[in-house]
């Protein structure tokens, strides 16, 4: 696994080359606004499948994207009015709407809903406005173990991975925030799966 520092000087160069794994099809650890993630090329089905080998994940499992804003995330799924207005009010932020996916039928996620969310992390931020196509948000663990928060949880739990990560974007000790809330919709009827950083009331 290659392990970049991000300094004060060097962002450019640290988007670049994570960019440049993106686009290979390689895995990338990155920092987002509640823990790192993991994550791919979300239309990358070979990259797709590397992470959940990474992360000893079921298959059947789906995972979350981030997306640069909500008209990247209305490309993808269907908004009710409610789930619009829930979305305006957090985004950018931990919050992850589960929402009707409009291309199931011809592409590999096909669990109907998406998992998205906008992170308010500026390194998240940057690269998925500069990759301009989802890039999958999963924590960056080995699957039921703890989230990783800083560069010596990260080097902890792949240390005895057969298949790893192929990038780490270093930027230090994040704060120990709870994961995202998670809130799914079918049309405007909304249903909490995790309560998380943000406190929602339906």
């Amino acid at each position: 696994m290659e392990e970049i520092i991000l300094t004060k000087d060097n962002k450019a160069q640290v988007l670049q080359t994570a960019l440049e794994v993106l686009n290979k099809g390689g895995v990338i650890v990155y920092p987002t606004e509640t823990s790192y993630g993991l994550g791919c090329d979300f239309y990358n089905e070979a990259a797709v499948a590397k992470i959940y080998k990474i992360k000893n994940r079921d298959k059947k499992s789906p995972l979350s994207v981030i997306v640069p804003d909500i008209i990247a995330a209305s490309a993808l799924v269907e908004f009710s009015d409610k789930s619009r207005r829930l979305a305006l009010g957090q985004w950018p932020g931990p919050l992850t709407l589960v929402l009707p996916y409009k291309y199931c039928e011809i592409q590999h996620h096909c669990d109907n809903y998406l998992a998205l969310r906008v992170s308010s992390h500026p390194i998240a931020d940057a690269l998925v406005n500069n990759f301009a196509k989802p890039i999958v948000a999963t924590s960056a663990n080995i699957s039921d173990n703890p989230d990783s928060y800083t560069p010596e949880d990260i080097k902890k739990q792949f240390k005895d991975s057969k298949i790893k990560p192929d990038l780490f974007i270093n930027v230090g000790e994040l704060p120990e925030r709870a994961n995202s809330t998670i809130v799914k919709f079918a049309g405007n009827k909304g249903e909490i799966l995790r309560q998380g950083d943000i406190k929602i009331k339906l």
